[in-house]
């Protein structure tokens, strides 16, 4: 018996992508950012969205959002084709992006955020705020999280504010929402969190795309992964298609035979670093340890424990309350940048935006600011040896740039990343700290940051390195020490650790 003509379009919109663009293309003056790209979002799965730093990920996710209008190709949402002119447009459209930087007001609460575009209205005309706690609450018990929501949005970690941001998608009634890079700051616990909250998403028919850097999330909660190169898509595959090296391929074109290369042997020079009894205000608690010349010390903990503020605290940075600090023997005054630079150590920041790079400034600037008086007389910076000394440091390092007067704003993460480091070799260390060395950087660039490091090393640089990442921590480290609650709680040589040893040591 045939259907019944009036029950066809909810079939077929039962049986439609949740979002499907087809032949997107757009173009920046100069720059083809998108040329011809698909993705097909199916409800209810989680669709990862990957690539290397510039490969159009970001220019996807915006026209997404309504940030950006394509220039080419059609959108259909539901099976219906439409255009996504403003953010406005892609709400109403059921469509929601959780960015990086995550966009709530901090001094509002948390169920004032979520209803912040339609606030619910009583009788009289005015805003019905026990409605509102009430459905924030219904929303958070929709996805498992347990929240107040008159609390303070500003007061709560990044977890928590990230998942307000999905509740306001689900007030939105969206059945798409993106999430970009939406574990970079998290702890593992807090990882473990969102991704149930992720799979509550999907059993409600939500299709969610999932933009990461990092494999292992990706091969553990994507159910497809779509790859983009060069503002081109690559493939889509079921995530079971692909292995490790597969994926990487796609990304970058090319097989990388050994992540973690390792050009040195086990030898380690005289001690270049010393810090003894070193406790601070707000953090540290009796630190004491020892960096020798041409290894990488690794240094491990969850968020919060104290791995920033030593960081800083070791380059001058930070003041101290007790304890030295020592660089090839000499002491290093507590809160002394000045002091630290000149005796020979020097400091990567998690934050290479906010604390490192000078954005609007070029390449050349940005490289050569740690070491403006070698190639100064009379007060007056000689601009030729400068760029001389700048090109050699872009040719060693294979900086990609077309040219020393680009504004450093327009490089990829890992570029950035491979400038600030020669800026302080460019001054001459001894010891040089990198706290989160590959983060927001893909994996391309990691393996290259990762060889530079080693290489470094093996120069006789001591290497201390601050991160979260326990590949990356396992795979390049000579020994790793692990910290909790502003101390260190373990230590271990390279062959001796393994995981498990270093989150029992973590969770202390």
């Amino acid at each position: 018996m045939p259907a019944d003509p009036a029950l066809r379009p909810a079939a077929e919109a039962a049986a439609a992508p949740a979002l499907e663009m087809r032949g997107i293309g757009k173009r920046f003056p100069g720059v083809i950012a998108l040329e011809d790209v698909d993705l097909v979002l199916a409800p209810g799965k989680v669709h990862a969205l990957m690539g290397e730093n510039g490969a159009g990920k970001s220019t996807l996710i915006k026209i997404m959002a309504g940030v950006y209008g394509k220039d080419a190709g059609s959108i259909r949402i539901g099976g219906r084709e439409t255009e996504l002119r403003t953010p406005r447009d892609a709400l109403a459209q059921g469509l929601k992006v959780v960015f990086q930087e995550i966009a709530l007001i901090g001094e509002f609460t948390v169920a004032e955020n979520i209803f912040l575009e339609q606030y619910p209205v009583g009788r009289a005309g005015s805003i019905d705020w026990k409605r509102i706690r009430g459905e924030a609450a219904a929303l958070f018990a929709r996805i498992g999280f347990d929240v107040d929501p008159a609390a303070k949005t500003g007061d709560l970690p990044i977890s928590q504010q990230q998942m307000v941001e999905i509740a306001r998608a689900l007030a939105h009634e969206a059945r798409i929402v993106v999430m970009d890079e939406p574990t970079s700051s998290l702890t593992p616990s807090e990882v473990a969190l969102l991704f149930a909250v992720i799979r509550r998403l999907t059993a409600l028919g939500i299709a969610v795309v999932y933009v990461s850097h990092k494999l292992d999330e990706v091969f553990e909660i994507a159910d497809e992964v779509t790859v983009l190169r060069d503002g081109r898509h690559i493939s889509t595959k079921p995530i079971g298609a692909h292995d490790h090296d597969s994926l990487i391929h796609d990304m970058i074109g090319r097989r990388i035979e050994n992540l973690f290369p390792r050009s040195r042997g086990h030898h380690k020079g005289e001690v270049v670093l010393s810090v003894s009894n070193l406790s601070t205000d707000a953090k540290l608690k009796d630190v004491a340890f020892e960096a020798r010349a041409g290894e990488v010390l690794g240094f491990f903990g969850l968020m919060g424990a104290g791995r920033t503020e030593l960081a800083k605290a070791i380059v001058g940075f930070d003041p101290i309350r007790t304890g030295t600090i020592a660089i090839g023997g000499r002491p290093l005054k507590p809160h002394d940048t000045r002091t630290g630079v000149s005796l020979g150590i020097g400091l990567l920041s998690e934050d290479r935006k906010g604390e490192g790079l000078m954005l609007e400034l070029p390449v050349q600037q940005n490289m050569s600011l740690a070491a403006l008086e070698n190639f100064s007389r009379a007060g007056f910076v000689e601009e030729g040896r400068e760029r001389s000394a700048v090109q050699s440091f872009v040719d060693r390092f294979r900086v990609k740039t077309p040219s020393l007067a680009q504004p450093i704003k327009n490089l990829s993460g890992g570029n950035q990343q491979k400038v600030l480091i020669a800026r302080w070799l460019m001054r001459g260390l001894k010891v040089i700290v990198v706290d989160e060395p590959t983060r927001g950087i893909d994996v391309g660039a990691k393996s290259e940051i990762f060889a530079l490091l080693d290489r470094l090393a093996g120069e006789g640089l001591a290497v201390v390195m601050m991160t979260s990442e326990m590949p990356e921590l396992l795979g390049l480290s000579d020994r790793i020490l692990v910290m909790a609650g502003g101390r260190i709680t373990a230590g271990f040589e390279r062959d001796a650790a393994t995981q498990e040893k270093i989150l029992n040591a973590a969770i202390g």
